[in-house]
């Protein structure tokens, strides 16, 4: 600026201005809030000229970093700053840049729009939880990376507490897709993904080789699944284990199942296909059956099944149930039998059942039949010649042939472990030495057992043996257990037998399961007390408390039996819906006895306090212990359905000290959660409020969880840790009616972590609070763990309940102070927020907070006249030091408010835009009479820099008038006011060509003096009616300086009036064209009448941009010109004119230009006689001239 002020100061005008571009032209972009973002404008030169300047900008929220607004170049890069500090989704930054250079100014417009994230117009377009649907729905990728943004909590909707309490508690529990899944069942806005699996038999009969199926699998809602599919059956065989959504078709899965039929055996074959969801399994029974090979097949099948049955007549029979009939079931399978399979070892079974019902000689006939074909075929049988031969013996009664058969069968049974009971069976009944020993046969009968024999007959055998001789049970092991088990399911065992394996088990001192379902079963055939008993005390000793237990320790009671710790048990097995008083019995007993864990004293107690009456010696005596029991049971913070009916009953307001109302609010809130998906393990209460969940573990599907308000968030997690916000549960309050209770307790302890928030969130609903409200609320800010959100509303309801107090609304607080406002950590503040504290700092005089406050989070929202009044104190607590962000606020209130003197005074003293921003200043400034320091100076520097000159005269005379004015600067000016006159042929006022007239006579040298003040001063002459006799000598010298320079003027031809102008100037008319040196004119003209036709002429470059052209014309003709330029390759009309011929006043009639003109002139009107005269003038002074200038 200072050398542009030089150079116009010494008269040097640029010949050309620099031709400035910008990048870019406007500014509209989208930005990240809370970032700090650098950017870049550039500014170049179209014609190679440098160009210089400054750069402004008119939000404090783009800045040029280090203040280095200045800039000069060919090709300039200006990084600037934006800061979306604080700012919110939706924000907009608007300004402009403003240029103020050496060719002007200009203004580049921006406009920041502030989104959530740069991925921003996504997110910034989800204004309520259907847009994201609506997302999830057309894009789930998409919809899921946005889930998993940091930012997305930004959105709109996401500023609900419950909404961002149901985001908090899923996250990071679960797969991405379950989270959206849970997440939008739980905001409400869409349905959960219903299954529908049919779950019928499916039957797959005769398969001769593999079969495909499907199971369809339909999906009523879009959304998240994840299902696995297992196959239990050795035949079935599963191509896909699991699918997802992706699987799914238009809703439709099919999942293919495969049958193989190589791996099926026999006969039906069952299986079932399992479908695993997250919160249930699905079995699909399945039965298939290989096809038939022919007629052969079914025929053997059938036989297999009468074979069966007759073994199962024949079991019947050994254990003696049936009877008759027993026999006749033998008798009709072995017919059957016979009709497709008559061999020998049918006619053996039928010969065996003549002996049982002895019908010896039909046997005999049918071994004899049997016997010339024994040694042929059954002898290559053993079963069959064992059978043959036991038969046979028991027929005959043969001696050597029965040791025969006895040494046979000892020798096959111990070579054939896997038939050996066949053979052992045989042996039992022919080995008399075998049968005197019964400890022997038993000890061979366990012995079977262990090698994996578990056939009934083994067990009917067994049983037999015990019942003859019960003291074998004595050191009874499995086999002997499992014979009982046996004759007690099948209700053929003894009641001597029953109680001599009843003391036998009594005698265990372990516990043993299958002892438990033996007794059951010998209580169900013999209900006697010994058995009872022997049954109660296997239950105790395994410690058994389910609720099936109930029933045997409450008919153990009944029967008065002396079991130790019966009562205990039958206490711990009571179910829940136990609708009727205990015995006096068990109240007695448990008033002497301390043994009780607390769960069972709570269901005594809550038994009692249901069922019995107060005035009763029993309710009387544990009256005090039941008091004190409730007590502990509340300090250690239990709940359960009868501790509930405890602290129900005996807690009283009375009763409720500091301590108790710690716990008490707890309990009273507490809530059965009955869940019925047995995949969810844990209830996880969220609490809005806070940034604290907890968890509860699901017993048998139940837990007792506090629940404080509606509020509350309750999700489910299963045992892979991932949660569920919709679940199949009902969740039913243990209290009702409290409420006196709780205000008990939160008088008594105001502290309570949930009836504070409770407090809390009822006194930010409120529209006015009172001064206890905002104590409360501060409180909650400066000790609780809030939730961001939560504390946004509880800071929201503080600030309001300040403004008011400041606007004298509000009854103030007992301190009155707003220390609390001062130590807030603004950071957390919404803006509507920091701007009520803001303003209530300035109402109550606390200005340097209110002012850093504005320095960092900016001036949005803020009322003008509250920044009016905290500029005005600033300034003034600054002692008027210049601070950028004091001035930018300063500016900004001047303007938006009406400012006050001492805004003005800072800004004349301080403030630099461009030329009309600092002139609006100046005038403001002398209008309020204020000091205006050097404004004037740096408007007109910048006027003449710029180029801006609309208001440049007016400023100039405040500058001249009311300061002490720079040499250069008032040169400059008068250059400026110079080439206004002359280049751009605008008004000027007198006295500059009065300072131009002093500047010029001042000067001893006319040639050092700049041309553009010889150039207006002299055309400013022109337009003269008269000049004085010093300003006709001062013209003539500056004329002649300017004709000697080679510049002629078509205005020198008004100037013959007063000097001497040659006349070679004065014969002719001139041109004058002010084009642009840089593109050449290009002139057209023709002389009228004489010329039809245009023709081309140069013209002269004389000064700067002015081209003349010098032509004579005569009087009566016309010149009409063209002056045209090249554009784009075409020349196109710029001016155009014409000339006539025309006297100049005062000029000499005697020279020859004018001597031609009159005899023209006689000519064009037929004057013969003065056009003769004035041709023999002519001639007169031509040969005069000549006599007298002779030419060599």
């Amino acid at each position: 600026m200072k050398e542009r002020i030089n150079r116009l100061a010494k008269g040097i005008i640029d010949s050309e201005q620099p031709k400035m571009t910008w990048s870019p032209e406007k500014i509209d972009e989208t930005l990240r809030m809370n970032t700090l973002m650098q950017r870049n404008l550039w500014i170049g030169s179209e014609n190679g000229l440098s160009v210089k300047g400054f750069v402004y900008s008119s939000n404090l929220r783009v800045r040029i970093p280090g203040d280095n607004n200045s800039f000069g170049g060919l090709r300039c890069r200006i990084v600037y700053e934006v800061d979306t500090s604080f700012l919110t989704a939706g924000d907009t930054i608007t300004g402009s840049f403003y240029l103020v250079t050496n060719c002007g100014e200009e203004e580049i417009p921006y406009e920041f729009h502030v989104e959530v994230a740069d991925a921003g117009k996504t997110l910034g377009d989800l204004k309520t939880a259907e847009d994201f649907l609506h997302v999830a729905e057309n894009d789930m990728e998409t919809a899921l990376r946005l889930l998993e943004y940091p930012d997305f909590v930004e959105v709109p909707f996401m500023q609900d507490l419950h909404v961002r309490a149901l985001y908090d508690g899923l996250k990071g529990h679960g797969s991405r897709a379950n989270f959206m899944e849970e997440f939008l069942v739980g905001l409400g806005v869409k349905k959960p993904v219903g299954l529908t699996i049919p779950g019928r038999a499916r039957v797959y009969a005769e398969l001769a080789e593999n079969a495909e199926d499907t199971i369809e699998i339909r999906m009523d809602n879009w959304g998240s699944v994840y299902l696995e599919v297992t196959a239990d059956g050795e035949f079935l065989h599963l191509p896909k284990k699991s699918a997802t959504r992706a699987d799914f078709e238009d809703g439709l899965l099919r999942l293919p199942v495969r049958i193989l039929a190589e791996r099926l055996h026999a006969g039906k074959n069952f299986g079932a296909v399992l479908i695993h969801t997250a919160r249930e399994t699905v079995r699909i029974p399945i039965e298939a059956s290989a096809a038939d090979a022919g007629g052969c097949d079914r025929a053997h099948m059938s036989f297999q099944k009468e074979l069966g049955n007759y073994l199962t007549a024949r079991l019947a029979y050994e254990n003696g149930i049936g009877g008759t009939e027993a026999v006749h079931q033998m008798q009709r399978e072995l017919d059957l039998m016979k009709m497709t399979h008559y061999d020998a070892g049918l006619r053996l079974l039928q010969a065996e059942l003549y002996l049982l019902t002895d019908r010896r000689e039909k046997a005999q006939t049918i071994l004899k039949e049997l016997q010339d074909s024994a040694a042929l075929k059954i002898s290559g049988d053993r079963k069959l010649n064992c059978l043959y031969r036991y038969l046979y013996v028991t027929l005959t009664g043969n001696a050597e042939q029965k040791d025969t058969l006895i040494r046979l069968l000892q020798q096959y049974a111990s070579e054939e472990t896997g038939s050996s009971l066949f053979y052992y069976l045989m042996l039992l009944r022919l080995d008399e030495e075998l049968q005197k020993n019964p400890v022997t046969v038993l000890i061979s009968m366990e012995q079977e057992f262990k090698d994996g024999c578990h056939s009934p007959f083994l067990y009917a055998a067994g049983l037999k043996l015990l019942e003859s001789d019960p003291i074998l049970l004595d050191n009874a092991g499995n086999f002997e257990l499992h014979a009982l088990y046996y004759g007690a399911r099948r209700k053929i065992i003894s009641r001597e037998l029953a109680l001599a394996a009843v003391r036998v088990m009594r005698a265990s001192r372990s516990y043993r399961e299958f002892y438990r379902r033996l007794l059951t079963e010998l209580y169900g055939l013999y209900p006697e007390t010994e058995i009872l008993e022997a049954l109660c005390a296997m239950l105790i000793r395994g410690d058994c408390r389910e609720t099936a237990c109930f029933e045997w320790y409450s008919r153990a009671l009944e029967a008065d039996l002396s079991l130790t710790r019966l009562y205990e048990y039958y206490l711990y097995a009571m179910p829940e819906n136990y609708d009727r008083l205990m015995s006096r019995e068990v109240f007695l007993y448990f008033s002497y006895s301390a043994n009780l864990d607390a769960g069972s004293l709570a269901k005594l107690y809550a038994n009692l306090l249901t069922y019995g009456t107060p005035d009763s010696d029993i309710y009387r005596m544990y009256e005090r212990a039941m008091e004190e029991f409730a007590v502990d049971q509340l300090f250690k913070e239990r709940i359960d359905g009868a501790l509930a009916v405890l602290y129900r009953k005996l807690i009283y307001p009375e009763l409720i000290d500091t301590q108790m109302a710690r716990v008490l609010p707890g309990i009273l809130k507490s809530c059965r959660v009955e869940c019925r998906e047995p995949a969810m393990k844990y209830v996880v209460v969220r609490h809005e409020e806070q940034m604290t969940e907890d968890a509860y573990v699901l017993n048998e599907g139940t837990a007792y969880v506090p629940l404080f308000s509606e509020r509350d968030l309750v999700l489910f997690q299963d045992e892979n840790e991932t949660r569920y916000a919709r679940v199949n549960c009902a969740i039913q309050p243990v209290f009702t009616d409290m409420e006196e209770l709780l205000q008990t307790c939160f008088e008594m302890n105001p502290m309570h972590p949930f009836l504070f928030m409770n407090a809390c969130a009822k006194a930010c609903r409120k529209e006015v609070l009172t001064g206890d409200d905002a104590i409360l609320l501060e409180h909650a800010d400066q000790k609780m763990e809030l939730h961001p959100l939560f504390r946004a509303k509880v800071l929201s309801a503080i600030v309001r309940y300040y403004k008011r107090m400041a606007d004298g609304i509000e009854d103030a607080k007992k301190d009155g102070s707003v220390s609390y406002l001062l130590s807030l950590d603004k950071d957390q503040l919404t803006r509507d927020e920091r701007n009520g504290v803001c303003g209530t700092l300035i109402r109550c005089g606390h200005f340097s907070e209110a002012y850093e406050m504005v320095c960092r989070y900016g001036l949005e929202g803020l009322p003008v006249n509250l920044l009016l009044r905290l500029c005005g104190r600033m300034l003034l607590q600054n002692l008027f030091d210049r601070d950028d962000h004091l001035l930018y606020l300063t500016w900004y209130v001047f303007e938006h408010e009406k400012p006050d003197s001492v805004i003005l005074d800072y800004l004349c003293e301080h403030f630099n835009g461009t030329v009309d921003q600092m002139y609006r200043v100046l005038m403001q400034g002398l209008r309020l009479r204020v000091e205006t320091y050097d404004l004037e100076e740096r408007l007109v520097a910048q006027m003449l820099f710029t180029g801006n000159t609309a208001k440049l005269d007016r400023v100039f005379e405040l500058y001249a008038s009311r300061k002490k004015t720079g040499e250069n600067i008032v040169r400059a000016y008068f250059t400026v006011k110079s080439v206004e006159y002359f280049l751009e042929n605008r008004p000027t006022d007198d006295k500059v060509f009065a300072f131009l007239e002093g500047a010029v006579q001042g000067s001893s040298d006319r040639e050092r003096i700049p041309d553009i003040y010889l150039l207006a001063l002299t055309k400013y002459y022109a337009t003269l009616p008269e000049l004085s006799e010093e300003q006709r000598r001062l013209c003539q010298s500056v004329v002649d300086v300017l004709l000697d320079a080679g510049m002629i003027f078509a205005y020198f031809k008004d100037l013959a009036r007063f000097i001497h102008i040659p006349g070679n100037i004065l014969d002719k008319e001139i041109i004058e064209y002010h084009g642009n040196r840089a593109v050449r004119p290009y002139l057209r003209l023709r002389i009228l009448p004489q010329e039809e036709e245009f023709h081309y002429e140069e013209m002269r470059l004389v000064y700067r941009d002015i081209y003349i052209r010098e032509k004579v014309i005569f009087e009566g003709e016309t010149l009409e010109y063209q002056i045209e330029e090249e554009e784009d390759g075409v020349r196109k009309t710029k001016e155009k004119g014409e000339i006539s011929c025309r006297e100049i006043p005062g000029r000499s009639r005697e020279s020859r230009f004018a001597a031609l003109n009159e005899m023209s002139l006689s000519l064009k009107v037929n004057n013969e006689t003065a056009l003769r005269e004035k041709m023999r003038e002519y001639q007169k002074r031509d040969a005069a001239v000549s006599a007298l200038f002779p030419i060599a």
